[in-house]
Parts: structure tokens; C-alpha cells; sequence
């Protein structure tokens, strides 16, 4: 749990927002939304946030949570929504913000029994988390560490002639674990052999490591609630001279992209910047999925990178680069890093073994 200095401030700024817009309440919803702004670890309730006060709701399974984890007053209830409802009510408010991604359901019942206007929001919260505070820098920052540290793990003590991507996942999880992970943010992906490694999101199978095979493992966990997003490409054997030239382009396409990260750089430019340095190689045709994205809280999260972009980087994000090639036949090489944008640039928070390590 964060202090309560960094939660206060975090509340502030969705009082600011509401302040700025003219409304004097928001109704938060996600739950990884309010654990952010709150500390509240319970997976249902609602969090509402006034120009005065804040609440959280929720029910008696939560009594010890919302009694000693949380900055905020508290209602133990069965029904949200009645409660926010009665709360708006109490409160005298008048306009409402919530967030856009509730169900039809919810929203009908806010519609039908709020007595204050409720005015719908994209992504205010997750804007806020984009741009991650110093503790939670450091957080992150630990969380890459682990990264280094399993998949070292993973080159001299789990992959093994014979073991099946299924095996090698579930084995590589426990390591992790035992290497301070609280959980995985998606199953590990141990994709194997030119079939499997050309899939840009391959599903672990029982396929068994053979001698030659190429292997791509995309992995990510969490550490105290953030997490890291890594890729890397290694060889049970020698590898042919066209896998090593397909992992030379990427490695140079995630390296010469990397260098252009900064604040006020467009998303577009990351994209572009990978496209044309693998179009080098004559490669690009290959490039089948977009370049990154943030992570934190989530895997997936605000800033989302997309090649049609004009919005910004920013001080402070965290995001991933991650360009790869699939090539029908050959196989599939994808790299990934996570970065810290900086007043200077970037900070790469997983500097660790991009090269094609051959077992």
C-alpha cells in the first residue's frame, strides 16, 4: 500500500478535473481504479469521490478492508448503487461524473434513481495513472528487476530437451514466484519451433522442445500491484543464419526506436521509426501489430501507442517497444523493453540479454 500522502494526492486530481468541469461529485467504478486512487484491495464497490469528502462502498466481506486499508469514509451495503444514489442525495449534488465503462444495467439504474446529473468520462482515471509518481518509479523499477533475475532462471535451469511449452510455462511461473512475483499479469508465453514462434500471441501447447528450436518468451508479473511486460527470443541449439539476420533487424529496429523516445514525441513516430528501420531489411511486411503501450497497474494501460497517433509522450509514462517479425516457414522473433520517459528521453528499465542466447 502506498502512503497516504500519494493517495490524497491522487484524489486531488479527480477533485481538480471535477472542479475544473463543473460537476461536484465522481462515481469510480473499476476496481483496479479504486485500489489506485484508495489503497482498497476488495474486488467490488464503488468509490465516490465529492468535492468535499470520498467514499467507498461496499459489502460486510470487505469490513476489515475498508476499516484499515483505506483514506477515505466507508458504507457497508448490499446494493452499490441504491447507497452512491443515497449518498448524492445526503450530499446535495448536483452533476456526477462516472466512468463510461460501467454496464448498460448500472448506468439505467444511475439514470433512473440518481437525483444528480451524471455526465460519463473516458479514461480520466487511467490518464492519471499513465503518469506514474517517484514511488511508483521505484515500484516499477523492482518489478524489471525480477525480470532479469527469471529469465536468467529460465536459460540455465528450466528449458530442457523434451519438457512442452505447457511445462516450461508452469515451471517458469513457480520461479518467479519464488523470485518475489506476486502473480502473473498474463500467462507466460513459451512459444517453440518455426509453427509456434510465428503466432505474435502464441497459446503454450504440448509441444516438446526438440534440439533447433527457436524459442520466444513473453512474460510479465506483478510486484506490489505494478508490472513489468518482457520479450526474448533463445535457440535450443545453433540457429540458422536467416534467424540470426531476422533477430539482428529486430534488435535494431527496438534499439534505433528506443533512441527516439521522449516527452513530446508523437506515438505515431514509434511505430514509423520500427517500420522503416525493418523495411531495411525488407521486413516490414512482416510487422504485423502495433509497437506498445503502457504498462503499470495493468498490462495493457494509457498511453495506448498507436501508429495513427498524434498524442504526446509524456514525463513519467511507462511503455513498452516491442517490434517483431513472423515469417511463414522461418519463424517469428519479437523484443521487448520496458522504458521510462524522462525530461531527458528514456530510462530502460529492462536492460538485460537482447541477443538470440543459444542453449
Amino acid at each position: 500500500m502506498m502512503n497516504k500522502t500519494e493517495y490524497h494526492t491522487r484524489i486531488s486530481k479527480v477533485r481538480n478535473f471535477i472542479g475544473d468541469h463543473h460537476m461536484d461529485g465522481f462515481l469510480v467504478t473499476n476496481p483496479v481504479n479504486i485500489n489506485y486512487l484508495s489503497g482498497f484491495t476488495g474486488d467490488e464497490g464503488l468509490l465516490l469521490i465529492t468535492d468535499q469528502t470520498a467514499y467507498l462502498i461496499s459489502d460486510a466481506r470487505f469490513q476489515v478492508e475498508l476499516m484499515t486499508q483505506t483514506i477515505t469514509e466507508y458504507r457497508i451495503t448490499s446494493d452499490y448503487y441504491q447507497t452512491a444514489c443515497q449518498l448524492f442525495e445526503q450530499d446535495h449534488l448536483v452533476a456526477v461524473g462516472f466512468e463510461a465503462s460501467i454496464s448498460y444495467h448500472d448506468y439505467d439504474y444511475l439514470d433512473e434513481n440518481s437525483v444528480a446529473d451524471i455526465v460519463p468520462t473516458e479514461n480520466l482515471i487511467e490518464y492519471f495513472r499513465s503518469i506514474k509518481s517517484d514511488a511508483e518509479i521505484q515500484i516499477l523499477k523492482k518489478a524489471a528487476s525480477l525480470a532479469k533475475k527469471g529469465y536468467f532462471c529460465l536459460l540455465t535451469e528450466i528449458l530442457k530437451l523434451g519438457l512442452s511449452e505447457k511445462e516450461v510455462a508452469n515451471r517458469f511461473d513457480f520461479e518467479m514466484r519464488q523470485l518475489g512475483a506476486d502473480k502473473a499479469s498474463f500467462d507466460p508465453i513459451i512459444a517453440t519451433g518455426i509453427e509456434n514462434t510465428v503466432k505474435p500471441h502464441s497459446v503454450n501447447s504440448s509441444r516438446k522442445i526438440q534440439v533447433g528450436d527457436l524459442i520466444l518468451v513473453d512474460y510479465g508479473y506483478f510486484y506490489q500491484g505494478y508490472t513489468f511486460d518482457v520479450t526474448r527470443v533463445c535457440g535450443m541449439g545453433t540457429q540458422s543464419p536467416e534467424i540470426h539476420r531476422l533477430t539482428a533487424a529486430v534488435q535494431d529496429a527496438l534499439l534505433e526506436t528506443m533512441q527516439i523516445v521522449a516527452p513530446g514525441l508523437p506515438f505515431s513516430a514509434l511505430w514509423q521509426k520500427a517500420n522503416a528501420i525493418l523495411k531495411n531489411y525488407h521486413l516490414n511486411q512482416y510487422f504485423t501489430h502495433g509497437i506498445g503501450h503502457g504498462i503499470g497497474r495493468s498490462i495493457h494501460e494509457m498511453p495506448t501507442l498507436s501508429y495513427r497517433s498524434d498524442e504526446l509522450l509524456q514525463v513519467g509514462q511507462v511503455i513498452t517497444i516491442e517490434p517483431g517479425v513472423y515469417v511463414p516457414g522461418v519463424g517469428g522473433i519479437r523484443l521487448e523493453n520496458d522504458l521510462l520517459v524522462t525530461a531527458n528521453g528514456f530510462e530502460n528499465l529492462t536492460d538485460f540479454d537482447l541477443g538470440l542466447t543459444e542453449l
